[in-house]
C-alpha cells in the first residue's frame, strides 16, 4: 500500500511538471487557434558540458550622467614684501621688514603663522594671527620683523631671509627679502 501511494505521488508530481512546455501569454490562458505560445526560456544556468550557451544579459538603457561636483577649492596664499626699497636694505637703515600674506579659499576661522628664517637656515622668530572669512573672500595679514635695535642688526644677520607662511600649521606660501650689511 505504501508503495502504491509513493508511486501515485510521484506520478502526480511528474504530471504537474511543466519543463519544456512553453508558458501561455500573460493573462490570456491557453493559446487560441492560430496563436503561437511564448518561446521557452532558460532560468537555470547551463550544465557544464551541455554545449548550451546562456542567454545574453539584458542591456540596461543608459541613464543620465551622474552630476560631478566641482572640484573643492583649497586654501591659497600669496606673499609680498612691502616697504623695503632697494636703497633701504642696510641693517643699520631698516627699522622693520613688513610682509603681507593674502589668504583665499578658506572658510571660517583659521590661524595664519609666519616663520622668519635668516640666511643661517635656523628659524629666528615665529608669529601668528587669526583670520576669519567666507570661502569667496580674501584676507590679507601683515607681519613685521623688527630689525633696528634687535639681534638682527647687532649680530649682523645680513643676507637673504625667508618668510614662510602656514595656515593651521600646514605650509601655505613663502616670500624672501635681502638685508645688506
Amino acid at each position: 500500500m505504501r508503495t502504491r501511494m509513493a508511486l501515485l505521488a510521484a506520478a502526480v508530481l511528474l504530471a504537474s511538471c511543466t519543463e519544456g512546455v512553453a508558458p501561455y501569454a500573460p493573462g490570456n490562458g491557453p493559446p487560441a487557434q492560430g496563436e503561437e505560445p511564448l518561446p521557452p526560456t532558460d532560468v537555470l544556468p547551463p550544465r557544464e558540458g551541455s554545449g548550451a550557451t546562456p542567454p545574453p544579459a539584458p542591456v540596461d538603457e543608459p541613464g543620465p550622467e551622474p552630476e560631478v561636483p566641482p572640484p573643492a577649492v583649497g586654501p591659497r596664499g600669496s606673499a609680498s614684501v612691502v616697504g623695503l626699497g632697494a636703497g633701504d636694505r642696510g641693517l643699520l637703515s631698516v627699522e622693520q621688514v613688513d610682509v603681507d600674506v593674502t589668504v583665499s579659499g578658506v572658510r571660517g576661522r583659521h590661524r595664519v603663522s609666519v616663520e622668519f628664517v635668516p640666511p643661517s637656515g635656523l628659524p629666528y622668530e615665529r608669529r601668528s594671527a587669526e583670520v576669519e572669512a567666507r570661502v569667496d573672500e580674501t584676507r590679507t595679514v601683515r607681519f613685521s620683523l623688527p630689525v633696528a635695535g634687535t639681534a638682527v642688526a647687532t649680530s649682523g644677520m645680513s643676507g637673504t631671509w625667508q618668510a614662510r607662511f602656514f595656515l593651521d600649521g600646514a605650509p601655505l606660501t613663502a616670500a624672501s627679502f635681502t638685508l645688506d650689511p
